[in-house]
């Protein structure tokens, strides 16, 4: 009886590793699910105040649409709750404008920069006045002795509700 005294100690000291890996993994895991889930709800949510909020009237050029953008990338960070303020961020917010050309489509990027072109491809071709909103961000997966950097990716798209220019 006398030598089983440390086993148990010995025991411990050998699971003790696997128990805290499994912990910091779980831990690490609803972070990354929380950041997920924060990331979904700003995309789904600019997209859907996009969709309500006119584009202010223009006399030819884009300086409406650019304040459209800049709007709905305001309210896009606010909903984000500072998450992508870290992590290698990345998001584009465009409106798909159907012209005579189908081809009238205005997007802003993380660096406030406007240009032409949709986020994505989200399979609609030219069929109506949209909104996409396409986020993205790295964060960090630590399991005590690895660790991995994952991207967490989400896209938004709806149907543009208001006028255009009213």
């Amino acid at each position: 009886m006398s030598r089983d005294r440390g086993a148990s100690l010995v025991e411990f000291a050998l699971v003790l590793p696997l128990i805290l890996m499994i912990i910091l993994g779980l831990v690490s895991a609803g972070v990354a699910y929380n950041l997920k889930i924060t990331l979904t709800h700003a995309a789904r949510e600019a997209a859907r105040y996009a969709t309500i909020l006119p584009i202010p009237p223009d006399s030819g050029g884009t300086a409406g649409i650019d304040i459209w953008l800049t709007d709905i990338q305001g309210h896009m960070l606010a909903d984000a709750e500072g998450t992508l303020g870290s992590g290698n961020p990345a998001y584009c917010i465009a409106f798909v404008d159907l012209d005579e050309t189908g081809t009238n489509t205005m997007h802003i990027d993380e660096t406030g920069t406007i240009s032409a072109g949709w986020c994505f491809d989200d399979g609609r071709g030219d069929s109506e006045w949209r909104v996409q909103v396409a986020v993205q961000r790295d964060t960090d997966f630590n399991a005590l002795f690895f660790s991995k950097t994952i991207t967490m990716t989400t896209q938004a798209v709806s149907r543009y509700e208001v006028m255009v220019g009213g």
